[in-house]
């Protein structure tokens, strides 16, 4: 009779220590298990289908070379177009690619803070560049660095759209389109 006073203790106090065990846990309802749900999802498609690597991407090392060219003012030529029109309006020699002109050299963008009667918080609000004006958020205004006949460089500001090629060129007026006299002024790869 004892053993089994020992064996019901034993199983009583089994049972006591997974009930208080299990007091703290909340079973997940509504949003929780939803959420509970998308993490399992999304962990079992990471774990099954991971994102492939490579060593090497084409993309990114024309990338670095569109970069290099750009900040290093390869040769170019520019063509400048009205909307609608066919042949372009002006065409130039130029240094580089063109500069819309929503870029800037500072953020556009300033922190301050907002205090209210809800507590308020930081906000971005617009910034001046520092020659005085605000950058338009949206544009086709570009500037182009053009190389006149004495090679002297000069701007060329155009609303319209513009394409540059990274090599001498001219246009095509039997075919609508820019052709290539001349090598290109910059070594991109085609392949590692």
């Amino acid at each position: 009779m004892k053993k089994h006073w020992k064996i019901l203790a034993g199983v009583m106090l089994v049972a006591t220590l997974a009930t208080a065990c299990n007091e703290g846990v909340k079973v997940p309802t509504g949003q929780a298990q939803e959420d509970k749900q998308q993490r399992q999802s999304t962990e079992s498609l990471v774990n099954n289908q991971p994102l492939p690597h490579f060593n090497y991407s084409q993309a990114r090392q024309n990338f670095i070379e569109l970069e290099t060219a750009m900040a290093t003012g390869v040769q170019s030529t520019s063509f400048f177009f009205n909307q609608g029109a066919v042949d372009p309006i002006d065409t130039c020699p130029s240094i580089g690619v063109p500069i819309p002109n929503t870029a800037s050299l500072s953020n556009p963008q300033q922190v301050v803070t907002d205090h209210n009667q809800y507590g308020g918080g930081n906000v971005a609000i617009g910034q001046m560049d520092p020659i005085g004006i605000y950058v338009p958020s949206s544009s086709t205004g570009t500037f182009v660095v053009c190389v006149d006949a004495q090679g002297k460089a000069y701007a060329n500001y155009w609303e319209g759209f513009v394409k540059t090629v990274f090599a001498p060129a001219k246009w095509n007026e039997q075919t609508h389109k820019v052709e290539l006299v001349g090598p290109p002024s910059f070594a991109f790869s085609t392949k590692k």
